[in-house]
């Protein structure tokens, strides 16, 4: 990955997973995108990334959660969904046991018009929901092909916020 528009290219194909499965369980207009997630497979690729990120953000912080380097990036020009437009970038550093590769992993949806049980309960109907209780994020995923549609309780960058 060498330029911002690289990155939004890549992830084409995944916001197109996104925008079919989140309109298959009419979640359009009851739940909000709120970030992508790119996870790297080296502490190296970590930082050429978040140079490549950088270079079309206006916003960006890092903290360390679980033993690795986490940086929440805000977008100069968001990437478009049907749940709305995505202005921040989640980048996972290299996990300490090296399980990782570079991937779009995740995006994080929360619910604007549905509480959270509901949103979820609309999901278990017919797909396959893990319940995952880390200790610093709970979530309930579903695998769309390859990457996640990941259920969360708000913004993140409101807990940031409240952290900061």
């Amino acid at each position: 990955m060498k330029s911002i528009e690289d990155f939004y290219t890549g992830a084409v194909p995944y916001i197109g997973l996104f925008n079919a499965f989140a309109q298959k369980h009419e979640l359009v207009g009851a739940t909000g995108a709120d970030h992508l997630c790119y996870k790297c497979g080296s502490m190296e690729g970590f930082e050429d990334v978040r140079a490549v990120l950088e270079e079309g953000s206006t916003y960006l912080y890092q903290t360390i959660i679980s033993g690795r380097r986490i940086a929440y990036i805000k977008l100069k020009k968001p990437i478009e969904t049907v749940l709305g437009p995505i202005w921040f970038i989640e980048l996972s550093d290299q996990k300490p046991d090296g399980s990782q590769t570079d991937s779009y992993d995740h995006i994080e949806v929360f619910p604007t018009a549905l509480t959270y049980h509901e949103m979820v309960e609309r999901l278990e109907k017919t797909e396959k929901v893990i319940h995952v209780a880390r200790p610093h994020h709970t979530t309930d995923d579903i695998d769309i092909g390859g990457f996640l549609f990941r259920c969360t309780q708000g913004a993140l960058i409101e807990k940031i916020k409240l952290e900061m």
